[in-house]
């Protein structure tokens, strides 16, 4: 699913003479005024909010051009848009949470924020090394020996390769997930997996992206294989994990790991448009599936509440730390696709034009999310959606640094120029990947084109 999203997003970049920014210096970000780790104070029944200073209609504008019948980038039929800026603050949810009863989505609602739950897990490891516990130059063969002599130069990789994706293990959630998908097969979507059979399978299906430490690749199976070190060096459940040293820290009362399928009406509904263009419902996916690389179910406001405490230094004990988790691996246009400037340990550096864009995203077979901060303007993003095939993760590279109150970007010359790879370029080495169906994005980037 990952690279139709990159594709498009390619496409919308290059189409607003977008070029890659460098990733920010490894400062810590400060968090804006307004956004922090405590509980907001609004009422549960106005839990919508807006303040008078924020440029309300520039937000607004953005959010109903993302959620809406006839978006060319998002099929959506429902989102949440948090915005907190030293301006103020702007909460507003839009569309439907489920197409079959039609009910409004609300700012409160639950989602699943899919691959931002790799953040997490490598807060879970940076926090265990903090305390002695483990470190992230360990070798995987030191927690997890019989799985790492079965992965491939799995005796070479450590857990920091782990954290970076920069252990060259291939990716197994794509060729796992993207058949079922497309084929609507609830029964598949369902079906329950334990982290060994997910690693079991990337080790059956394909091969090393490149030896370790040798390149970067985005891959979940790092993330599953540094959930099951986790645990092992623990003694501890993630979910305990998470809910005790991150969720209860940070006020995240909303946030949870889920187990398994969820149940009826604890989430809103999830769609992808498959093949043919239906928008079919997904709700129904066993977060097995995507465990410590992206099983987290949250709100807007909690995944505010989470930006706020990890760059707002809440939740480590030492600035290193965090340090360490902005320290981004500058990606080529040929690994980042223009949509990753670059990568630290579980964060990204965005692609946006005119201003830098630090957070991640998400997605599973029915949501897409975003959350980011833009240190410039003291500002966070977050973006939640009910739509797999959405293309949230690249809202980033599309927003003006007007948006933000920043000067216009600067006209797209120099930073192209550092381009090392020719464009058009070269289409990836495919060949232990299934083939990806791309029909449900052609309208997508037909709307970008015009």
């Amino acid at each position: 699913m990952k690279h139709a999203l990159l594709i498009i997003a390619i496409a919308a970049s290059l189409l607003m003479g977008a070029c890659v920014v460098p990733a920010p210096p490894a400062t810590t970000p400060q968090p804006p005024p307004g956004l922090t780790s405590e509980p907001a104070t609004e009422s549960p029944d106005d839990a919508e909010s807006m303040t008078a200073g924020m440029d309300q209609a520039a937000w607004g504008a953005v959010l109903s051009q993302w959620v809406a019948p006839d978006s060319p980038q998002c099929d959506a039929p429902g989102g949440v848009l948090l915005v907190a800026s030293p301006a103020g603050r702007y909460l507003k949810a839009a569309g439907v949470a489920s197409l079959e009863d039609g009910r409004p989505v609300q700012a409160t609602d639950h989602f699943q924020i899919g691959s931002n739950t790799k953040a997490f897990t490598v807060a879970l490891a940076l926090l265990l090394q903090e305390e002695g516990i483990l470190s992230l130059d360990d070798p995987l063969s030191k927690w997890l020996p019989d799985l790492a002599a079965r992965v491939p130069n799995g005796d070479q990789v450590t857990l920091r390769q782990l954290a970076g994706n920069t252990s060259g293990i291939w990716d197994y959630a794509d060729p796992l997930m993207e058949p079922v998908i497309f084929a609507n097969d609830q029964e598949g979507l369902a079906q329950s997996y334990r982290p060994e059979e997910l690693v079991e399978y990337a080790i059956a299906n394909g091969k090393p992206d490149f030896a370790p430490g040798e390149g970067w690749h985005y891959s979940s199976t790092n993330f599953i294989l540094l959930g099951m070190v986790i645990e092992a060096a623990t003694g501890q459940s993630l979910a305990e994990l998470y809910q005790a040293r991150i969720f209860d820290p940070l006020g995240m009362a909303d946030t949870s790991y889920l187990e398994g399928s969820p149940e009826p009406g604890s989430i809103v509904d999830g769609y992808y448009k498959i093949p043919g263009g239906e928008l079919a419902n997904m709700t129904n996916w066993n977060a097995t599936q995507g465990g410590a690389a992206g099983a987290i179910v949250s709100t807007a406001e909690d995944v505010a509440r989470w930006a706020a405490g990890l760059l707002g230094g809440e939740l480590f004990q030492e600035e290193a730390t965090l340090a360490e988790m902005l320290d981004f691996r500058e990606l080529t246009p040929g690994e980042g696709s223009l949509v990753f400037a670059g990568y630290g340990l579980g964060l990204i550096s965005y692609g946006a034009s005119g201003f830098h864009a630090i957070g991640h995203a998400g997605q599973t077979p029915g949501f897409q999310s975003i959350w980011f901060h833009v240190p410039e303007a003291q500002t966070t993003v977050v973006f939640l959606t009910n739509s797999g095939s959405c293309q949230a993760g690249v809202l980033p590279l599309t927003l003006a640094p007007e948006t933000f109150g920043l000067e216009p970007a600067a006209e797209a010359t120099a930073s192209c120029a550092n381009f090392d790879l020719p464009f058009p370029r070269p289409e990836p080495d495919y060949d232990a990947k299934r083939p990806r169906d791309l029909s449900p994005f052609a309208d997508a980037l037909a709307g970008l084109a015009t």
